[in-house]
This record gives C-alpha cells, structure tokens and sequence, in this order.
C-alpha cells in the first residue's frame, strides 16, 4: 500500500511565493523596457537555483542595491513617465528579495511588492485575459496566507498531501464566495468618468504608434505592430471607403510632413453624402487626435472639461493626449470631396528649398490641360506604373524622396503620398496629406471593425477648383498591403470578441451607465406591467444565484464532504456506546470520555479503540488496513458486550 506523502509547510510557502513571483513577470510582459525586464527575470532564475543551494545574498547588498536603483530610476523621473519606471523599481526590488535568507516578514514584503505590481498593471493592461491573472493571484494569495500561519508558529510543521488539497481547495471558495459582492459593489458604487490616474500612464504612447508628424519611412515601424489602435461599432461597409481620418499635414521640409496654422473651424461645412455612425473605443496611444469614418462630421465625447476641438479640415483634436481608454461617437459623411471655395494657397503649395531638377522636370512632364487631369495622371503614374509597394529597406537619405522616384521605384504609403502631393504643388495644385487608417477587420458577431496599428496609411487631397479637397490614393492596392490584415483566425476572433464585450461592458461601465440602471429599475417599480430589460434580470439573478450557492457551500461544506472509513467507524462507535448509556459530551475529549466508563471489560475495549484512532486521526497520518479491520472487531465485541 502506498504511503502519503508529507510536506514541510516551509516548502510551501516557498513554493507558492515563487509562483506569485512568477506571475509578476507574466503580468509585465512586453509592458516595461525590454532589456530592464531580461535583467530581473535573470535575477529571479538565480534566485531559484540559490534557494536549492541554500546560498543566500547578505542583506546589507541586498539594501545597497535597491538604495540605488531606486536613485538612478527615479533622478530623471518627470509626471510624463511616471509608471513604467515604478512597476520596474518594484519588479527589481521583489527580485532581490528572493535573493536573500527570507523569513515571515521577507515572505510578506514580497506579497506586498506583487499586490503594488498588480495594482500598477491595472493602468497598463485592458484585455479580459487579467481577470484571469487576477483570480489566479488571488487563489496564491488566500493559500499562501493559510501556509504563513502555519509558518510563523513553526516552519517545521509537516503537512500530508491530503491536507494540503483539502486547504487550497477551501480557499479557492473565497473568490466564488466574492463574485456576487463584487459585482453588486461594482454595479452600485459611484464613480466618475474622468481618468483620474490618466497622468501616471503618459508613457503609454505606442513607440511605433500614430503621431502628428509624418516622417519618410517611419509608417513602415507601425504598419508592422499588430496591436489594436481602436474599435468602431458600426455597420458593415464596403472596403474601398474604409478611410479612417485622423489628422490633416501641409507643411513638408523633404524628409516630414507636420500640420501648421491648423484653424478652428468658423462655419459650418455642408457635406453631402451618406450619413455613418460609429461608437469608436479607442486605445490609450499617447496623442491628441480622435479617429473617425472618412469626413468626421461630429463627435460626441466629453469627460469632465475636456472636449475636442474641430478643425477647418474636419479633424478633431482633445487639449490633452489619450492616456486610458476612451469612448466617444462620431457622425460622418461618406464623400470624396470636402466643399471649399478658396484655400491659402501659400500654405498648400509650400514646398522644400531642396527640390531636385529631376522631380521638378518629371512633375512638369505629367501637367494636364487641367488641374483635375493633371492628378489623375499623376495618380496613375504613382499607383499603376513602375512602383511598387514594400515596407523593407526603404530609401531613407537626405533626399529620400528623389531616391524614391528615380532609383529605388518602391517604397510605403507615405513615400506615394508625399510624391503625389509635391508634384501637384510643383504644378500649382494645392494638395495636403491626410495621416490615420485604412480598412479593418469587421467582426460579424460584435458588429464593431477592429482596426490595428498595422492599418496605419497616409493618402492625399487635392484641391480641384469648383470642388474642394478630393481624396486620391496613390498608393498601390498591393497584395500584401491589404491581404495581410484581412481575417483573423476563429480562436482569435472569439477572444476578440469576448474582449470586445469585457470593455464593453465592464471598462467603459460609467456614471451614465450607472444613472440609467437606476432608471430602468425606477421604471420597473413605477410600472406594474412594465417589459422586463433582459439584461438588468440577468444581471440581478446571476448575481442572486451566485451569492446563494456561495452561502450554501460556505455553510454546509461539511455536509458535501464524503466520510472517510475511520470517520464512518468513529460514528458508529460512539453510536454503540451510546446505546449502553455513555454520550459522549461535544466538548468531551475521546480519552476523558472512555474513563469514565464503569465497567472493566467495556472501557479496555474502548480505550484500545480510542489509542489506536487518536494515534492516527489527530496526527494526520493515513490509516492501514490492518488498524482499519482492528477497530471494526472492537467494534464488533462492543456490540456483543452486555
């Protein structure tokens, strides 16, 4: 028969530290410096193998170290990166503490660096997948606080295999047990709309991300990060007028667009058109511009004092950068063509002091006989000539443009749009570049376009006289551009579509949220025959439902517990006694209880059934088979016993 193995409550409280330390790093992946996480998770590893060893780091380098850390991290810290540079200080500092001999109080401070780290991840992290980080942590936690009790008493208890799931499976009811108080907390309790931690996460800004300036070749390092940019709820439409519009260039120096004398609009433009609207969640990405469907028209979005301004060129503009994720709702026209009578032709027809001849001659050789024809024939000779689209080796040199039309022939979006744009001005066309996103994958499920950095795109417009600002496109409609963030995979699709609802509905639940459910609820009371909203009943049961099962496992867990055999003979044994006149009192101790037995022969019987169990029972060690048959005939002559 095997024996049950037995554990030193020391191990495991090692062992689920290390595990809680580990998940730190989980959680912190791909969310600080690259070379600063590589480093600490070096020291972690080492700390493992040390700990095997029994060789520990004296405390006193241990404290030198951290002093340190914490000067040269923080002597340069402004309120722009303010969490980045915390959660690694925290990060060093757990690392370290692994390093060293630890006791109670190290095995704590360690609990507590991880609950700091969690909590700062909160401002960074906002996909589904951490309440799973989370509910795991909180599991590690609840165990890990049982083990420490055990531990500060005596590190030398040793605990079986049994007890040691009997334990953890006890402490994962807690977090069941808290389900419904949280949602219910979560559901009732105030809140505001404003960011109020916004500040500690300016750092959140994409490194390859969307930004005001256009540089030659620097779309191509955002056109390759996959990460999502933002999601537009809205109707299916098709692909050739998934234009998202972002922010409008029209200063070039030959080598960056930028946007200069931008004006607030001054009076209403009268779009004509399709009408689309779109609820737009857009990720935290460090800038100031909000996104919308080809002509944004009006966009709805304010939180506290802060509302977006609207240009003359249909962008729109927040005071301060988009920090922590936002939602806002936007109206646009579906046209081609933004009405405009006169524009400032000094502006849009400002160009580079170095302009080479060879452009100056080809832009000449492409003039039509009128300002229409000639960008229609430029756009023809960019789009479907000799040029080809690519993000790899473009032509980055002090005259990137010129290496781009006459010795490379390929390039990205920026470098088709920025040539476009010059040889119109060459001609006396006013032409400007328009900088945001181009298509999406639509997700028939959530009914929302999911749009990456990867769909990052820069196209021209032109002003045609009679018209106003028209949109061309010159970049080529190359295979790869379009084809490589056209499907997601079903597993994919289902997760992004769980995100999608997590945010939905629990990131974005606000104080109009909030206001009304407490409407609807009103209503429901108000109104006898009232319509039942399927999502407040379901809501409301589950979390009913919830709290009831927890209540009723908290309470009768016992009851659900299957009786081991030595628990099933003790019963039927104080049964029998009792039957003889001996009850034995709850708190009565099974020996004190056995001598006060009168007759000789009853209580030596009882007395080698009480050793033998007490032996095993409160010693936590497992009963064999020859112990369990030996109280079964004790048993069995206590029954025959008159």
């Amino acid at each position: 028969m095997n024996k049950e193995k037995f554990y030193k409550v020391e191990t495991s409280v090692k062992i689920f530290t290390y595990f809680a330390g580990l998940l730190s790093f989980v959680v912190l992946f791909g969310k600080i410096s690259y070379s600063f996480y590589v480093f600490t998770f070096l020291l972690f590893l080492a700390s493992i193998y040390l700990e095997y060893r029994k060789i520990y780091i004296k405390r006193v380098f241990i404290n030198a170290f951290a002093i340190l850390l914490v000067i040269l991290k923080f002597y340069n810290v402004s309120l722009e990166i303010v969490l980045q540079p915390a959660l690694e200080v925290l990060l060093f500092l757990q690392s370290l503490k692994f390093l060293e001999e630890k006791k109670f109080r190290d095995y704590m401070q360690i609990y507590l660096i991880s609950v700091f780290i969690l909590a700062g991840s909160t401002l960074i992290f906002f996909n589904i997948i951490f309440l799973v980080y989370l509910f795991i942590y909180i599991l590690l936690l609840n165990t890990s606080i049982i083990f420490l009790t055990y531990y500060s008493q005596d590190k030398e208890i040793t605990l079986s295999e049994r007890v040691l799931i009997r334990i953890f499976l006890k402490t994962s009811l807690i977090p069941l047990l808290a389900i419904p108080f949280t949602a219910l907390f979560f559901i009732i309790l105030p809140r505001t709309d404003f960011p109020l931690f916004g500040f500690l996460n300016k750092e959140a800004k994409a490194k390859t991300g969307f930004s005001e300036n256009v540089r030659l070749g620097e779309v191509s390092e955002i056109q390759e990060d996959n990460s999502v940019i933002f999601r537009a709820k809205t109707k299916k439409l098709k692909d050739e007028l998934l234009y998202w519009r972002g922010i409008a260039l029209n200063f070039f120096d030959g080598k960056t667009w930028i946007s200069t004398k931008t004006k607030k609009i001054q009076e209403e433009i009268i779009l004509k058109g399709l009408p689309v609207v779109q609820i737009i969640y857009l990720e935290p990405y460090g800038d100031r511009y909000l996104f919308g469907l080809d002509k944004p028209y009006d966009i709805n979005y304010q939180y506290g004092f802060t509302k977006p301004s609207k240009s003359e060129n249909l962008t729109f503009n927040l005071p301060i950068p988009v920090v922590s994720r936002i939602k806002y709702r936007v109206i646009s026209i579906l046209t081609e063509v933004i009405p405009e009578k006169n524009v400032d032709r000094e502006l849009y027809l400002q160009l580079p002091q170095n302009i080479s001849s060879k452009i100056k001659t080809l832009a000449f050789s492409l003039k039509g006989k009128t300002d229409e024809e000639t960008a229609d024939k430029i756009l023809k000779f960019l789009r479907y000539g000799d040029y080809r689209y690519s993000l790899k080796d473009l032509p980055v040199s002090q005259n990137p443009l010129e290496d781009f039309l006459f010795n490379y022939k390929y390039g990205n979006c920026e470098y088709f749009a920025s040539s476009m744009a010059v040889l119109l001005r060459l001609n006396g066309i006013p032409s400007r570049l328009v900088a945001g996103y181009r298509g999406g994958i639509y997700n028939e499920a959530g009914g929302y376009y999911l749009v990456r950095q990867g769909d990052a795109h820069v196209w021209v417009e032109v002003f045609i006289r009679d018209k106003g600002w028209v949109r061309y496109d010159p970049t080529p409609p190359s295979s790869y551009f379009f084809k490589k963030k056209s499907v997601l995979s079903k597993l994919e699709l289902i997760f992004e579509t769980i995100n999608y609802y997590y945010i939905n509905f629990v990131l974005n639940y606000d104080l109009k949220k909030q206001i009304a459910l407490v409407k609807g609820i009103s209503n429901l009371t108000k109104i006898p025959r009232a319509k039942f909203n399927k999502n407040l009943l379901f809501i409301f049961s589950f979390v009913f439902i919830t709290g009831f099962i927890g209540i009723l496992l908290a309470k009768n867990l016992k009851g659900f517990k299957r009786l081991r055999k030595e628990e099933k003979l003790i019963k039927e044994f104080l049964r029998i006694l009792e039957t003889k006149g001996y009850r034995k009192d709850e708190n009565e101790g099974l020996e004190e209880f056995a001598l006060k037995i009168k007759e000789g022969n009853l209580r030596a019987l009882t007395l080698e059934f009480v050793k033998i169990f007490e032996e095993n029972y409160y010693k936590d060690k497992l009963f064999t088979k020859k112990e369990l048959n030996k109280l079964r005939e004790i048993i069995n002559k206590l029954k025959g016993f008159s």
